[in-house]
Order: structure tokens, then sequence, then C-alpha cells
């Protein structure tokens, strides 16, 4: 889905960006089961979810004002 983000807005490509490391970085900390990686996938994740919140509100906002009130860059 990152790939096909780039069709769609910097927002969302940096929340798809950041969901690849999230996983990993989870699964890594999961598999070896160290609770520091654990930890710092976790707030990767945090951080995952603030840009998703951002791109999500950006959106709605946008769309409900016609207009860019919240910038997301397009990349078509």
């Amino acid at each position: 889905m990152w790939i096909a983000s780039f069709r769609v807005s910097v927002a969302v490509n940096i929340v798809f960006m950041l969901l690849v490391p999230t996983f990993i970085v989870l699964g890594i900390g999961d598999a070896a089961g160290n609770e520091t990686i654990t930890h710092i996938g976790g707030v990767i994740g945090i951080a995952t979810a603030l840009a998703a919140w951002y791109a999500s509100f950006a959106g709605v906002t946008n769309k409900t004002f016609g207009r860019d009130v919240l910038p997301v860059r397009p990349l078509k």
C-alpha cells in the first residue's frame, strides 16, 4: 500500500512509510522477547497513529471547507 500511496498525498504516504518500520520493529521485539525493542516499536506506532490522525483530519477538513485548510501536498 505504500507504493500505491505515491498517487495520493504526502500525508498518506508518510502514514504507510511509518507503518512498515512499526510492524518490523514490533515483530523483531516480539520474536526476540525484548521489551525495549517492543517499546521502540510502540513509539514508532504512536508516530504512525499521529500521522494517520493528521491525514484523516486534514482530508475531512479540506473536503468540508472545499479548500486546503491543512496541507497534505498531493503527489498526483
